[in-house]
């Protein structure tokens, strides 16, 4: 009879659904630049506006640490180039009780239902970055300097600005710089291997991806004339979201 009821128990378990919106709507965002909006709202609502699906599949199905997108293999190229808008909304029972976890379940139900994606995790030898300083000497480039504020005492003074091809900062660690590099730039792991300690005011610019024709250099350009600092290409074992299907969604 115990046996029984731990059987009855472990199917019951297999055969509870995984936690789905309660009504969503998907568009195509046909904006010439659409505004990227991507959260949850106060009532269990969820929106997203031109967002494009490998960054949705970054998002619902990281485990602990980011997912970045040179981690999600055999996407189509719609699926990174073509802009959706999404309008969601959960039960009121599920509202008190949303978490992190049950964020990412939501995200990962609307992608199978809507967009019949199917994927399995595999660990994959993928290309990632070092960032290491571009000269033996150690010397800092003409716009990476020592920071002269201390955020910890008087956070008025720092400020941080992100803009197309541009990124400035008055206080910031090299490790955050190449985090910020890795999330908004290159798009894979970025490792800190400068050894340079302490916080550093930054300014960099380069010539963003979208821009179709500029004068600016690239980032891996800027980074050496701008900052003395280096992206060097490595190969690693990462784990990775190996997509087998995905398809449009039915537009309603």
């Amino acid at each position: 009879m115990r046996h029984a009821a731990i059987a009855f128990l472990l199917l019951v378990a297999q055969a509870a659904p995984r936690p789905a919106f309660e009504v969503a709507s998907i568009k195509r965002n046909t904006t010439v630049e659409p505004a990227f909006t991507l959260g949850f709202a106060p009532g269990g609502r969820f929106r997203a506006a031109g967002m494009d699906v490998r960054t949705l599949i970054t998002i619902a199905y990281q485990q602990g640490t980011r997912l970045f997108p040179s981690q999600v293999i055999g996407l189509p190229g719609w699926a990174a180039s073509d802009s959706w808008d999404i309008n969601a909304k959960v039960s009121d029972d599920m509202v008190k009780v949303m978490s992190v976890s049950l964020r990412a379940q939501l995200l990962q139900s609307l992608l199978e239902d809507r967009f019949k994606l199917k994927i399995h995790r595999e660990a994959r030898d993928v290309q990632q970055y070092e960032l290491v300083m571009a000269n033996k000497e150690g010397a800092l480039g003409p716009q990476l300097h020592r920071a002269t504020v201390n955020c910890t005492v008087d956070v008025t003074q720092c400020e941080t600005r992100l803009l197309p091809g541009q990124f400035t900062t008055t206080s910031m660690g090299i490790g955050g710089l190449a985090a910020f590099l890795a999330s908004n730039v290159v798009r894979t792991v970025v490792t800190d291997k400068t050894g340079l300690v302490g916080q550093f005011s930054v300014s960099l610019e380069w010539a963003p991806e979208s821009a179709a024709a500029t004068d600016k250099a690239s980032i891996f350009t800027a980074l050496q004339d701008q900052l003395a600092l280096k992206l060097e290409p490595v190969r690693s074992l990462a784990d990775v979201v190996v997509v087998d299907r995905i398809e449009r969604p039915a537009e309603d």
